[in-house]
Formats: structure tokens, sequence, C-alpha cells
């Protein structure tokens, strides 16, 4: 399947551009798939904060029972039981 694209101008400061093309543009990159680029990462972020934000809202109104997250307790227990601790630390 093709790719359509569209088309948009976007004006900047010339020192702002110069700064973009020198730090963010490797060589064989166009400004185009700088845009690209950029504006991926962005929604990707956005993405990523708005999931973050609904777990948390989900577990704030709905918080685990101590049935759900008890077992980590006992098996904690049970696991560091036959750990020899060094008591000088």
């Amino acid at each position: 399947m093709k790719t359509k694209y569209s088309r948009f101008t976007v004006s900047v400061p010339a020192v702002l551009l110069a700064e973009v093309d020198q730090k963010l543009m490797p060589d064989e990159e166009s400004r185009s798939a700088l845009v690209r680029r950029l504006l991926d990462k962005a929604l990707r972020e956005v993405k990523e904060r708005d999931d973050v934000e609904q777990w948390i809202r989900a577990y704030t109104e709905q918080p685990q029972t101590e049935a759900e997250f008890g077992w980590l307790d006992g098996w904690a227990q049970d696991s560091l039981a036959d750990v020899e601790w060094d008591e000088a630390r």
C-alpha cells in the first residue's frame, strides 16, 4: 500500500533552522524526513504518557486488594528463608 503524503509549510527563525540542520540532521536525512521522525517520536511520547496516565487512573480508582497482592509477601518470605545473611552489613 502506498503511503499518501500531505505537504505543509512551517516558518521558523533562520537561527533555529540553522541549529536544527547542524544538531539534529544526520547527513543522509532530509528536512522532511527529520520532521516526520520528530513528529512520530512526539506522538509516541504522547501515547506513552496517555497510557501511563490511564494506568494510574485505573489503579487509583480500583487498587489491588490484599488478596490479589498478598501472595508476594508469602513468596518473598519463602524465597528468602534459606538465605544466609551477613550480619556485618
